[in-house]
C-alpha cells in the first residue's frame, strides 16, 4: 500500500505542476465568429446611457476622423487631444464581434469590431453609428496578439484554452503595448480566477441559457492615467465569464481594458446591457435571483459555434474532468499491481 500511495502522490504532483501546452479548441477555425451585445430599451431613461472611454491615438484611422469631426464640429472651442481620453455616450445598442479569418499552424488573424449606435460626445451632437474595427495577428504558440512591428498586445479574451486557464498575475495587456501608446499606470494583470461565480444559478444571455459551473477571470485595482496633462486617471475593473468546456467567453461583468478592446481605443467603460439589467432588477424584486441570473455586460448574442448540450444536467468544469481522468488512471495502476495478489 505504501508503493500505491507513492504512485498516487507522484501522479497528482505531476498533474498539478506540469505546464499544459496551448491548444486550439475544436471550434477554432476559419469562419468561426462570436458576437456579443449590450442592448438598450426602446425608450431609455436619462440614466440608461453607456460610456466608452477612448484613447484617441489608438483609434483606427477611419474612426479617428469620425470621432475628431464629431468632437470638434465647426467650432474652435473643442480640439481633439491625443494626451486626453474622450468619453463616448452611447444610447443605442452596442455590439462586439470576433471573426476568425485565417488559421495556420503558427498564427491566426482575428477581426475585432465594436459597433456603437447613437453616439455623442457632447449635447446636441449625435452620430447614428460608429464602428471601430481592426484585424489582429494572434500567435498560437503563446496565445498573444502582436502588432505589425512585433509589439505584443496581450492574450485573447473572447476565448481561453480550458486545459490551461489564465493564472493570477498573467497580463491582460503587456507593459510594452501600454508604454508604446503612453498608457501610464499599473500593470493590467489577472487578480482572481474562480469556478464559484454564480455556482448554483442559470445564466441568461441573448443567445441561450447556460448552466454552471462558470469560470470567472477578474482584473481589478490597477490605476491608469487618462489625462497626461493633468495626471488624472481611473481604476481598471474587468470581469470575464467563460463556459469551461469550450473556453468561450459568454459574458462580461465590467470590461475596462482587454487586448482586443484597447487595440480599438477603449481604455474604460461604464456600460451595461440595460435590457437585461431591467430583467435582473425585476428578478431580484420577485425574490427569484437565487436560481437564475441575467448577464449584464457584453453578453453572447450570436455565434456559429456549437456548444455541448447538457440538457438539465450540470456539466463538470474542465479541471474536474482532468481529475476524473487522473483518478481513473490511478485506479488502473492499482488494479494491475494488485491483480496477482487478488487472484491468490
Amino acid at each position: 500500500m505504501k508503493k500505491t500511495a507513492a504512485i498516487l502522490l507522484v501522479l497528482i504532483s505531476i498533474s498539478a505542476t506540469t505546464h499544459q501546452a496551448y491548444s486550439n479548441p475544436y471550434w477554432f477555425k476559419e469562419g468561426a465568429y462570436i458576437k456579443y451585445a449590450m442592448t438598450m430599451p426602446h425608450n431609455p431613461k436619462k440614466n440608461e446611457v453607456n460610456i466608452f472611454m477612448i484613447w484617441p491615438r489608438l483609434l483606427p484611422k477611419d474612426a479617428y476622423k469620425e470621432v475628431k469631426d464629431l468632437y470638434e464640429g465647426d467650432s474652435d472651442l473643442f480640439k481633439i487631444d491625443n494626451r486626453t481620453m474622450i468619453s463616448l455616450f452611447v444610447t443605442g445598442n452596442s455590439y462586439l464581434t470576433f471573426e476568425i479569418l485565417n488559421v495556420t499552424n503558427e498564427t491566426a488573424f482575428v477581426k475585432v469590431t465594436l459597433e456603437m449606435n447613437n453616439v455623442s460626445v457632447r449635447p446636441g451632437v449625435t452620430l447614428p453609428r460608429l464602428v471601430l474595427s481592426r484585424v489582429l495577428l494572434l500567435n498560437l504558440s503563446n496565445m498573444v496578439y502582436y502588432e505589425e512591428d512585433g509589439t505584443p498586445i496581450g492574450p485573447p479574451t473572447f476565448f481561453i484554452d480550458p486545459a490551461n486557464p489564465p493564472k493570477k498575475g498573467d497580463y491582460l495587456l503587456t507593459p510594452a503595448f501600454m508604454k508604446k501608446y503612453d498608457l501610464r499606470g499599473d500593470d493590467i494583470v489577472v487578480t482572481n480566477v474562480s469556478f464559484t461565480w454564480m455556482e448554483d444559478k442559470i445564466l441568461h444571455t441573448h443567445y441561450r441559457d447556460f448552466i454552471p459551473p462558470y469560470l470567472l477571470v477578474e482584473s481589478e485595482g490597477a490605476y491608469v492615467i487618462d489625462d497626461l496633462t493633468r495626471g488624472d486617471g481611473h481604476t481598471i475593473t474587468t470581469g470575464l465569464i467563460y463556459e469551461p468546456d469550450t473556453g468561450v467567453l459568454i459574458t462580461t461583468l465590467l470590461s475596462d481594458m482587454t487586448a482586443e478592446l484597447t487595440s480599438l481605443g477603449v481604455i474604460g467603460a461604464i456600460a451595461l446591457d440595460r435590457v437585461n439589467s431591467r430583467k435582473l432588477y425585476k428578478l431580484i424584486d420577485e425574490g427569484k435571483a437565487d436560481k437564475e441570473w441575467y448577464a449584464q455586460g457584453f453578453n453572447l448574442y450570436d455565434t456559429n459555434i456549437e456548444f455541448p448540450d447538457y440538457g438539465s444536467t450540470q456539466s463538470p468544469s474542465t479541471p474536474i474532468k482532468y481529475f476524473f481522468v487522473l483518478s481513473l488512471l490511478v485506479l488502473m495502476i492499482i488494479f494491475i499491481r494488485n491483480e496477482p495478489r487478488w487472484r491468490r
